[in-house]
């Protein structure tokens, strides 16, 4: 059954309330109330997002003490994951403060701050070695223009390397892909196949994708 077609499941309904918020904070109120429910929800449902972009940031970024940033790092679940890895210079942002502050809990930051993808951000020119982003470019969550701020924080030669979903997927993902290309901004590194980011009790079906900015 498609997911855009009939009720959410009782343990992600609030995952459907923030893909039709109508702005990013409503988005961030409805993160704020989930927050100290969300980890065990997601685990009830099998998140694959974190372990997918860790699995594939990991391929094709060694593990390093060069800046990282955890780009929409609600609860931390990714933070921790690259921590276990072995990158160990972790910054995080996200527009739940709510969030924000579970994840300070688990000490793998070197720091934290609330921010919005979309909105400039508060970073310098050309600073991470690696930007990751889990389960954000989605459907009432960060807008596509979001990636233009990463590509300017991440450093030439450094990667972007983020997950796809839903309404985003295929059309307006590879209308800004392209609009980044042809700007001579990023490259593409690779891909991985398309899979269940929900696969114990949905359908949402996404990818994570690999660049290296120029």
């Amino acid at each position: 059954m498609n997911s855009d077609e009939a009720s959410p499941p009782a343990s992600t309904d609030k995952l459907h309330r923030a893909y039709h918020a109508k702005d990013s904070s409503e988005t961030a109120e409805v993160y704020d109330d989930w927050a100290a429910e969300y980890e065990q929800h997601m685990k009830n449902v099998g998140y694959t997002h974190p372990a997918m972009v860790a699995s594939m940031a990991a391929r094709h970024v060694a593990p390093t003490d060069e800046p990282v940033l955890d780009a929409g790092a609600g609860t931390g679940v990714l933070g921790e994951i690259l921590t276990a890895l072995g990158y160990s210079n972790l910054s995080g942002l996200d527009a739940s403060e709510g969030m924000l502050k579970i994840a300070g809990l688990k000490k793998n930051y070197r720091d934290l701050s609330h921010q919005f993808l979309g909105q400039s951000l508060c970073y310098d020119d050309d600073y991470f070695a690696l930007v990751a982003s889990s389960g954000v470019f989605t459907q009432g969550h960060a807008p596509l223009a979001g990636l233009d701020e990463l590509i300017r924080v991440t450093r030439p030669g450094g990667h972007l390397v983020f997950s796809v979903a839903r309404t985003y997927l295929d059309g307006p993902f590879e209308q800004k892909r392209q609009q980044l290309e042809l700007a001579g901004l990023w490259h593409f590194v690779a891909a991985s196949e398309r899979y269940n980011s929900a696969p114990l009790e949905d359908n949402l079906i996404s990818q994570v994708y690999v660049f290296q900015v120029s």
